[in-house]
């Protein structure tokens, strides 16, 4: 049976990264709140954190959910005219996005995650 694990130091740079971001992400969202998502968004953050360590093909998905919604909820808030509202939490959950949507990412996922 294979061991479960929190951190995989033998994914590829960027999903490596993207792994450290989630959690990051995760843990600042419990700290500081994230609206009204309360405790959802870092709990899909953390498992799918957790999923990508284990290589595992649904915690990809549930990791670009996760990574996604806050971009489209500062986009929309951008378009609201609160541009300074987040202006480096929104760069750094597009990186996140940008890191597991990167075509090396989107391979590696295909050929190595179960």
């Amino acid at each position: 049976m294979q061991q479960m694990r929190l951190y995989n130091r033998s994914l590829p740079q960027m999903l490596n990264t993207a792994q450290l971001l989630l959690y990051l992400n995760a843990v600042l969202d419990l700290v500081f709140g994230f609206g009204g998502l309360g405790i959802l968004l870092p709990l899909v953050e953390a498992v799918g954190a957790f999923g990508l360590a284990n290589e595992k093909k649904w915690g990809y998905w549930v990791a670009l959910v996760g990574a996604s919604v806050p971009v489209l909820i500062y986009l929309l808030y951008i378009s609201k005219g609160l541009f300074f509202a987040g202006l480096v939490t929104i760069l750094v959950r597009g990186i996140v996005v940008a890191f597991l949507i990167h075509p090396s990412s989107r391979e590696y996922k295909r050929y190595y995650f179960r």
